[in-house]
């Protein structure tokens, strides 16, 4: 009774089947490709040769009433697996260290074949957004390389993570984008037809890509990046008439680790692009005596962090900040969070430098931004924090005005999904009355409003909302038309700021109701609430034992993630001592990163609340 939700799945798929024949040059491997919604699943896709299982969450949808982001995660599924149907079937890793490579390279690919098949989503410049999950794992010490020695299950059910799919998708962009498309994919031909058929270690393909592109050395960049965890802060510095690149790893907190990187690098000075590859500690750029803007990692797909210096930093900003990329203005930001997130920026710099984009448009931008004021919400509370929520609010509504309530004939669809993260942003971040009376409004009659409207709202009015508001989720979700749509008033449920229907929403996720797949992350989300996240965190606490009965092994360290946001003193004790007597054995390794997150977030909130309250309560 759902085949009237497959038109734009099918439609997906039609094109990225004919798009990969002619991006490997192999024609599709098998003879049909059935592709079938399972309604319960733990994984989110499996990529069976010729017959693909998927959630239906990420197969079905209407997209007169689906989100941007929500058509695009089905599209981005459909891809990867069908990626798959060449690079992980037609050729496949011999054993599970390979893992990374196989899921590696479907990311990258699926990235790639959406961007062909909706250029206006500009797939490759919202996967920096993706990218900044992995850098998030390798700041860490409890990081791992990319590749690793597999010996038992628990270690190849620990490879399927962010670190493995972005960071491994991101070193291939970067790959790609230093020897060119063609060279790349001429490269990963040979690697195909030479294993047709056969089982690879990670070296065939770089053998095969290097041989296609000698003057380039490949085996030796890549293998500097897999088999080392971690990655490369690139330092640049004027020195005369040159700038001076140097390389150590960044870390959150202070580190001594020599690790050196192979790093090719892209150096813009003014309108001028040129390649520079870093492999030692240290490379030197001419300039001249060119006053332009220098921008490394121009085009923005290096995996590595910049620090610029004071000097070259002045160039980058005021008028020259519009000759940069959205994703080059992207990182920027997204580096000046993580610099105060290792204690090297104040949050109050990094509250300046957003309000320096009143006039930015663009949405991976402002993503960057909110990804910042949200982690700085969450250092102050009391009138610091209404001062906090009022300059967040001076910064977003008028960037809200400007577009409106109603998109403009012929708007693409990021400008629509920036239209609804300007207004979640100013109504609940700013925590703007009038705005939120507004999305109460649309929530009671939603018809011919448009989708990204409608699911901004819902957030909003779940955010401050009460008992009534959570019967009106709860029948949102029990009798949604789409799998988009009940998971929308579902996952909202876990926004409601009143603590006696958290826990209402904790129990709701232990019951019939919720499927066991969607469950954890309802729990995740309910984690995840600003004001009663701990008390999420010790229901999940007191029915550990039931939980890890009930729920998918794969999903219980994803369900605690969020407990990396309760940076007080004592709930870095609780949970860390929690932890101690109860690991979780299929996700060690993720687990130890989730729990150094949490120190290290407490100790930016040690470091930070006392002066950024200061400045924030300052008459």
């Amino acid at each position: 009774g759902k085949g009237h939700l497959t038109e734009f799945s099918l439609d997906v798929a039609a094109f990225a089947l004919d798009w990969y024949q002619h991006y490997y040059g192999i024609a599709y491997p098998t003879d049909k490709c059935d592709m079938i919604a399972l309604p319960d699943f733990a994984a989110g896709a499996m990529e069976n040769l010729g017959c693909i299982t998927y959630r239906e969450s990420v197969l079905l949808a209407d997209t007169s009433r689906s989100t941007q982001a929500e058509l695009q995660s089905l599209a981005d599924v459909v891809t990867h697996e069908l990626a798959h149907m060449w690079f992980g079937d037609l050729v496949t890793m011999r054993w599970w260290n390979g893992i990374w490579l196989n899921e590696a390279f479907a990311t990258f690919m699926e990235v790639a074949c959406c961007d062909a098949y909706r250029p206006d989503w500009k797939r490759w410049t919202s996967f920096g957004l993706e990218r900044s999950m992995a850098f998030e794992i390798d700041s860490l010490e409890a990081t791992r390389p990319v590749e690793f020695p597999v010996h038992a299950p628990e270690e190849a059910d620990g490879m399927f993570d962010v670190l493995t799919y972005q960071k491994g998708g991101a070193l291939l962009r970067m790959l790609e984008q230093y020897l060119g498309d063609q060279g790349f994919r001429a490269g990963v031909n040979r690697y195909l037809l030479a294993h047709t058929y056969g089982n690879t270690e990670t070296g065939d393909l770089w053998d095969a890509i290097e041989a296609e592109n000698p003057a380039t050395p490949v085996r030796r960049l890549m293998d500097s990046w897999i088999w080392q965890p971690g990655y490369p802060l690139v330092r640049a510095r004027l020195d005369g008439t040159d700038v001076v690149l140097t390389q150590q790893r960044f870390a959150f907190g202070n580190t001594d680790d020599a690790t050196e990187w192979v790093i090719p690098v892209h150096v813009r000075v003014g309108t001028d692009e040129q390649k520079v590859l870093l492999d030692s500690a240290d490379a030197r750029v001419p300039v001249g005596g060119s006053d332009a803007a220098v921008v490394v990692n121009a085009g923005g797909h290096g995996f590595f962090r910049v620090g610029y210096d004071d000097a070259l930093r002045t160039r980058l900003m005021g008028p020259a900040l519009s000759s940069l990329s959205t994703i080059e203005r992207y990182n920027l930001v997204d580096d000046a969070w993580n610099d105060v997130v290792a204690g090297r920026l104040s949050a109050t710099a990094f509250l300046e430098l957003a309000e320096a984009f009143t006039d930015e448009r663009e949405l991976a931008v402002w993503q960057a931004i909110a990804a910042g004021l949200r982690g700085i919400g969450r250092l102050v509370d009391g009138a610091a924090h209404q001062a906090f929520c009022d300059r967040v609010r001076s910064l977003a509504r008028p960037a809200f005005d400007q577009f409106g309530w109603v998109p403009a004939e012929g708007e693409d669809d990021l400008t629509s999904k920036l239209r609804g993260l300007l207004l979640s942003l100013a109504a609940v971040l700013g925590a703007d009355t009038e705005l939120q009376a507004r999305c109460r409004a649309i929530a009671d009659a939603p018809e011919g409003v448009h989708p990204e409207v409608v699911a901004a709202a819902t957030g909003v009015v779940a955010a401050t909302g009460d008992e009534q508001t959570y019967q009106w989720l709860l029948d949102g979700f029990t009798n949604a038309a789409t799998p988009q749509d009940q998971l929308r008033h579902l996952y909202a449920l876990a926004e409601l700021p009143d603590a006696g229907l958290i826990d209402r929403v904790c129990e709701l996720a232990m019951s019939d109701a919720v499927k066991t797949q969607n469950a954890p992350f309802l729990l995740a989300r309910c984690i995840a609430n600003r004001h009663h996240g701990e008390q999420a965190w010790q229901f999940v606490r007191r029915r550990w034992s039931e939980i890890n009965k009930r729920f998918p092994a794969n999903l219980i360290v994803r369900m605690v993630e969020p407990m990396r946001l309760l940076n007080t003193t004592d709930s870095v004790a609780d949970v860390q001592r929690f932890f101690a007597e109860h690991p979780i054995p299929q996700a060690a390794k993720t687990l130890d990163q989730h729990l150094e997150r949490q120190r290290v977030n407490a100790a930016l909130r040690a470091r930070e609340e006392q002066p950024l309250t200061a400045v924030l309560n300052r008459p």
